[in-house]
């Protein structure tokens, strides 16, 4: 693409063009560095290039994004200056603007909608926004304005951890916001200012996400995990807690999808069972996967008194909430809680850590592949699946390194 070019000395793709109204002769060609790091591809190309060769740049979806923004700047500027006025954007506020894109986003049916909770977030970042800096025109908004956001991010404190004194007093300790918090806020956002710039309210994309943090695999202890199922089973008035949480660690599936598991999708036969997926299904273009029927889960579902032909939902012992599946299963919490207290589990867990106590088991200790654990834990990326579930032993490597010596280094493999 034309003005699009690679140094041999930089990792980036760099842009240039050619400034008419630069009063510096010498000056009037100038380069802009995109910060755009080139692919390999196009890396290998310069270096194969000859003298006077053309060098044809594939780029990437993000330069182009990147290119026809700078071109649109300039030429915008270019208008000014010839005409001596403003370009003058369409004068919505924030929240007015926020409200437009909301409205579009809850349409039913719309390709790229966005579900009631996500949009909860959206209020947030965008409340956020305007107390960091104020309810302005959007194409009034500049990078001084998202350096103020981050700096509204770090200075507020959010309340945390409640101890009760034994004067009978409460210390409420205050923390300041996460990482990934405001990694998630600023996502939003950044979407959010692609629609501006869509729709011509905004020049470009003030807000560059915050990058989140990469956490370790934070699976439940076996031995733990074995005393919380033992617990919810000892309580015979309420066996459906025991039910639907030794389901989810049997399958290793989404609550939302526990919750919304149907009889009918029990294949005794054919020994196995189809999971839906109800929260990412549409997004990801796969309504549901496919799970062994193993002897353990069919022991667990034969003693609820399921059979072939049954229809309905497994767990319909418990109320659907679509903005909050998990509320439902609330009694979790308070039963951890008092497993904490009684000192019969290291710490208080959630019920998202089921499904990575599955996922992690699976790997390393029953040793299965990382591919065959990506389609039982339906991830689209095996990335996912290695980032968040493959644990980094530190015990077994010691072990392991133990036996070194200045010997080893100099033995050899023999053949």
């Amino acid at each position: 693409m034309r003005g699009v070019f690679l140094r041999k000395r930089s990792p980036y793709y760099w842009f240039r063009y050619y400034d008419k109204f630069e009063p510096e002769p010498k000056y009037k060609r100038k380069e802009h560095n995109t910060k755009i790091e080139a692919t390999a591809a196009d890396l290998q190309r310069l270096t194969k290039k000859k003298p006077g060769q053309k060098l044809e740049l594939q780029g990437t979806p993000e330069l182009w994004r990147k290119v026809k923004e700078l071109k649109s700047a300039l030429a915008d500027r270019n208008f000014e200056k010839n005409t001596k006025s403003q370009i003058i954007h369409k004068k919505l506020l924030l929240s007015e603007g926020y409200k437009e894109f909301k409205a579009l986003k809850m349409v039913p049916g719309i390709k790229k909608g966005l579900k009631k909770k996500t949009l909860q977030t959206y209020d947030i970042a965008v409340d956020h926004m305007i107390k960091a800096c104020r309810n302005k025109f959007i194409y009034k908004y500049n990078l001084n304005d998202y350096v103020a956001l981050l700096n509204y991010f770090e200075e507020r404190k959010i309340t945390g951890r409640k101890t009760k004194k034994k004067d009978g007093t409460i210390q409420i300790e205050f923390k300041s916001m996460s990482t990934n918090s405001r990694s998630i806020y600023t996502r939003a956002l950044s979407s959010l200012w692609k629609y501006f710039v869509e729709k011509n309210y905004a020049r470009n994309n003030i807000v560059e996400p915050v990058q989140g943090e990469e956490t370790d695999p934070n699976p439940i202890p076996l031995d733990d995990m074995v005393n919380i199922i033992e617990y919810f089973k000892f309580d015979k008035v309420y066996q459906h807690h025991y039910w639907v949480i030794y389901f989810m660690l049997l399958t290793g599936c989404r609550p939302s999808s526990a919750l919304m598991q149907l009889k009918e999708d029990i294949d005794f036969k054919r020994k196995r069972i189809i999971i839906r997926n109800v929260k990412t299904g549409k997004a990801k273009k796969k309504l549901f996967y496919r799970f062994p029927l193993y002897n353990e889960l069919r022991k667990l579902i034969e003693e609820m008194g399921v059979k072939e032909g049954d229809k309905g939902r497994l767990f319909d012992m418990y109320a659907v909430v679509p903005e909050n599946y998990t509320w439902p299963l609330s009694f979790w919490k308070r039963g951890i809680k008092l497993l904490k207290k009684a000192k019969k589990i290291q710490d208080e867990y959630t019920l998202k850590q089921i499904r990575s106590t599955f996922m992690s088991f699976l790997i390393n200790v029953l040793k299965i592949d990382i591919y065959t654990v990506q389609k039982l834990a339906d991830h689209a990326d095996i990335k996912v699946t290695d980032k968040n579930y493959v644990d980094f032993k530190l015990k077994n490597i010691r072990q392991i390194l133990d036996d070194v010596t200045l010997d080893t280094f100099l033995e050899e493999d023999d053949f």
